[in-house]
Formats: structure tokens, C-alpha cells, sequence
């Protein structure tokens, strides 16, 4: 029998920087479960390349829903050159499903977020532990370039009044780019994605001129992997 006409997908909105523009509904609930031995299986090699890159976990916030995925946030400390600390942020469970990525995109189909901050508060990890699950939740992807606004209209999050959008970029601490040459689940190399704040009018600028023109935009300021959040907006 031969197939009815197919209704035509509509064009893709993109904004004047050619970036393609989704817009949700009422986001999906997650998947309640119990994870599986492959989850168990992951988390294991997993755990064992963070703490090759990483050092020892100090803490991890463990997530108390049945999620699937299971998204944990490990807590890491590095000594920076003036002998302060930084905190590093990692999530763990994104990367035990395959994000929903377009055929021949050439993209991680596999990621976990990695945040750097002066100290762990309760809102990073909430939030990435959310950012986690949003494209499972959602039967989507994100990647490099992505920003994702704290609501619509955005609001100013993280004990700032200016920064309401989330950027994910590759992260520039070279150890921690390393984490597709170290880590494969199911074949597929695991990737982090770098958790980092914008303002809106910096997410406007993106929009408009690409990814390309925040990346000049960071290097003309010298934007810090650290997040300060009385940071301004560089626009």
C-alpha cells in the first residue's frame, strides 16, 4: 500500500545570525525509572576518567528522583598559581543516553556540563542538573553554541542582575577538552559542555552575528572560565 501525502515540516525559524530557533511548549516531565546495568556500567568508567582528570570527587549531589537518566553533580577543587581554589562542577548521568542528535550532524551525540565557580551553591546545581535533562526531557540535543534563557521573558539567575541566558561552549581548561580522547560510552566519545552565563544582551548579539562574534567578544574582554557573578555585560 502505498503511502499518504506526508505533511511537510515547517521551515525552521533561525535568527539573523543563521543560529535555528526552537521554542517549547510546556516542557516535558522526566522519565521515572530505575537506570539499568549499562547505567551502572557507565557510571563506573566514568567515574574512573574524572577521577583521572578530576582528582577525588570532595562531594557529590546525589539526585533523589528515580530519574532516567540518573544526573549526580560532583564537587572538584583545583589550586590555581595564587594558591586560591577553584570549584569545579561536573554532571554525571547525562552522557548514559544518547541525545537526540540530527542524522550526519557532526556533533556529540553524548555530554556531560562542567561549571568552574569561587564555590558550589544549591542554585549551580540545580540548574545544571536541569540542564542535564532538558534534552532527554525534551527528545532534543544541545551543543556548542546553544543558549538556553532562564524563562520567557528571561530573568536574572545565580545572585545576578544582569546574567539570565546559558551559553554551552567546549571548555577552554585543556585537561578537561581531553574528555572525549579518555571516555566512550557505547562507542560514542563523551564530550563537556562549558556551563557559562550570559546576559541577554550578549545572547542578542549572538543571535544576530553567531557564535563566532561572542567568542571575539570573550577574547576582546578576556573573559575568565571562573564565574563571577557580578560580572557586567560585555555589550
Amino acid at each position: 500500500m502505498a503511502d499518504g501525502p506526508r505533511k511537510e515540516e515547517p521551515p525552521a525559524e533561525k535568527s539573523p545570525g543563521g543560529s535555528v530557533i526552537h521554542r517549547y511548549g510546556s516542557l516535558k516531565g522526566g522519565r521515572i525509572g530505575i537506570t539499568g546495568e549499562s547505567a551502572l556500567e557507565f557510571t563506573k568508567a566514568r567515574e574512573e576518567v574524572y577521577q583521572r582528570l578530576l582528582g577525588e570527587p570532595a562531594q557529590v549531589s546525589h539526585e533523589i528522583l528515580p530519574q532516567v537518566p540518573h544526573i549526580d553533580v560532583y564537587e572538584y577543587y583545583r589550586s590555581r598559581a595564587d594558591g586560591s581554589k577553584v570549584c569545579v562542577l561536573v554532571t554525571g548521568g547525562m552522557s548514559d543516553l544518547p541525545m537526540n542528535v540530527p542524522r550526519g550532524a557532526d556533533v556529540p551525540r553524548r555530554v556531560e556540563l562542567i561549571f568552574y565557580c569561587a564555590g558550589p551553591q544549591q542554585q549551580y546545581i540545580d540548574t545544571m542538573r536541569w540542564l542535564a535533562h532538558f534534552p532527554h526531557n525534551q527528545r532534543t540535543w544541545i551543543g556548542s553554541g546553544h543558549t538556553i534563557p532562564n524563562g520567557d521573558p528571561p530573568a536574572p539567575f545565580w545572585g545576578s542582575n544582569t546574567l539570565d541566558t546559558v551559553l554551552l561552549m567546549p571548555t577552554i581548561v585543556k585537561n578537561d577538552a581531553a574528555l572525549p580522547e579518555e571516555l566512550r560510552l557505547d562507542g560514542d566519545p563523551v564530550a563537556f559542555l562549558w556551563v557559562v552565563p550570559l546576559t541577554s544582551a550578549e545572547c542578542k548579539l549572538k543571535l544576530e552575528k553567531g557564535f563566532a562574534a561572542i567568542l571575539d567578544l570573550f577574547a576582546q574582554h578576556r573573559h575568565p572560565h571562573v564565574f563571577d557573578p557580578k560580572r557586567r555585560s560585555y555589550v
